[in-house]
């Protein structure tokens, strides 16, 4: 039966496809050192903590579980996806044969011949016998970037949080401090209404008066400076969030009482290669691989098969009869022969972009990398800064009662008292500075290290301590 023959000659071309030219894909080797830290043991795994477990702070945990949902640059990140996963369908169609319905209806006729109609049904098949891999190669490097999209919005989400992160950071830094000009101008005002008495009383100048006074101009512009950074700080965290809603959040953590996380001292690069920045540019390294494939196959001959089952009659009552039954097959054979040299320079620039995603993966390496490196050398030094900053606010507090009892007793100018203030006032900043620095530091580099599996992160913002 011809019907068989030509089904039979579809399972062997079938048969057939299958054959890949591109290149065997071999993962370039990192860059990098070995370690961060030659000279330190390197766990054998890299063990994190999960993003709920890593974020226990109640608001930052709320504030990142919304921009999750709320952020637009995610909501991109997500598309891209998704535009990624509908052009590997197309890619995957074209694999497979096509079928179409056709049914026509034609009226012919002239001056001198009677008017005839005549009806047509078809069930028409077009196939392109994939023996060369061209069309495989194309669907893999669509398969490859596809799962490259998931990994880039995986690292958007991971960055999305650090940004969050930082931005709330420094809204808890503005508070604080704001909190902190707030204290001192009372202060500066108690100072004024004290020196005010003294005056009365004749056991101050009005030197003493008047520097008074100006202290408290002075904290006053310190307070309403504090009072723009918070408000600027507040407007970028909402940016990040993608929300300006009011909204009933848990309440914060003063910077103090954040706890150190348990983050490993080394690291191996290899370890690196899990981040998915780093698996979306190596997704791209293996698509193109597959373009090389594809433009090698190019110059091979194609093989496209056109089948076609119906029925013909000029009357549409007898159109599906057994007599008016037909059947065409039509296998159409391509081979390149000149197209100006187009299958050269396309197999050229295949090899090309394949070198430019070699020099991207190993330039992801790189940065990340470096980002560990620096976030790791920073993380002991930063802990001495906080200690040593602490340390040098209880002594300068200490000083700050001693010259006010000596103030008191005549046995110092009020220069010292001022000065003491002073000292006072900027180590209590630096001290919440430090502090700010170190979470951060330890934020950014449990994102570097790759972040942890993202449990019920987004489902519980409100866990933790």
């Amino acid at each position: 039966m011809p019907i068989a023959r030509i089904l039979a000659f579809l399972g062997l071309a079938l048969g057939l496809v299958g054959c890949s030219l591109a290149p065997a894909y071999q993962r370039p080797l990192p860059p990098t050192p070995a370690a961060v830290d030659p000279k330190d043991p390197v766990p054998s795994e890299l063990a994190l903590p999960t993003l709920g477990i890593f974020f226990q702070e109640p608001r930052l945990k709320s504030l990142i579980a919304t921009a999750l949902t709320e952020n637009r640059d995610l909501r991109l990140a997500a598309l891209n996806v998704e535009a990624a996963r509908v052009s590997l369908g197309l890619a995957q169609a074209d694999r497979y044969p096509n079928l179409e319905l056709s049914g026509t209806k034609t009226v012919a006729g002239g001056p001198e011949r009677p008017t005839t109609r005549s009806y047509d049904l078809g069930l028409m098949t077009v196939f392109e016998a994939d023996f060369f891999g061209r069309l495989k190669n194309l669907s893999e490097a669509a398969f490859q970037r596809y799962l490259g999209a998931a990994e880039a919005a995986r690292a958007a989400r991971l960055s999305l949080i650090g940004q969050v992160a930082a931005a709330y950071l420094e809204t808890r830094l503005s508070a604080e401090e704001l909190d902190l000009a707030n204290r001192t101008l009372n202060n500066w005002r108690s100072y004024l209404a004290f020196m005010e008495n003294r005056l009365v009383a004749g056991q101050s100048q009005l030197l003493d008066l008047e520097m008074a006074r100006s202290q408290v101009a002075r904290a006053e512009a310190s307070l309403a400076a504090a009072e723009t950074v918070l408000s600027q700080a507040e407007n970028n965290l909402a940016l990040l969030v993608g929300s300006w809603a009011a909204k009933d959040r848990p309440d914060p953590w003063a910077l103090a009482k954040w706890p150190r996380p348990n983050l490993p001292a080394n690291v191996a690069s290899t370890a690196l290669l899990k981040r998915p920045d780093i698996l979306e540019a190596e997704r791209n390294l293996m698509a193109s691989h597959a373009d090389i494939g594809a433009a090698r196959a190019a110059f091979f001959p194609s093989l496209s098969l056109t089948g076609e089952l119906g029925y013909m009659s000029g009357q549409l009552d007898t159109l599906v009869a057994s007599n008016s039954a037909g059947w065409s097959f039509v296998p159409r054979l391509t081979l390149p022969i000149f197209a100006g040299g187009r299958n050269v320079r396309n197999l050229e620039l295949a090899w090309v972009r394949r070198s430019q995603a070699v020099a991207a993966y190993e330039k992801t390496i790189q940065v990340a990398f470096t980002e560990v490196a620096l976030t790791l050398a920073a993380r002991p030094k930063l802990a001495q800064e906080v200690a040593a900053q602490t340390n040098y606010l209880k002594a300068q507090r200490r000083v700050v009662e001693l010259a006010a009892n000596r103030y008191q007793g005549g046995a110092a100018s009020y220069l010292d008292v001022l000065a003491a203030q002073r000292d006072f006032y900027e180590a209590e900043m630096a001290a919440l500075r430090a502090r700010r620095a170190e979470i951060l530091n330890d934020i950014q580099l449990y994102l570097a290290l790759g972040g942890g599996v993202e449990d019920d992160f987004s489902l519980n913002p409100a866990g933790g301590n």
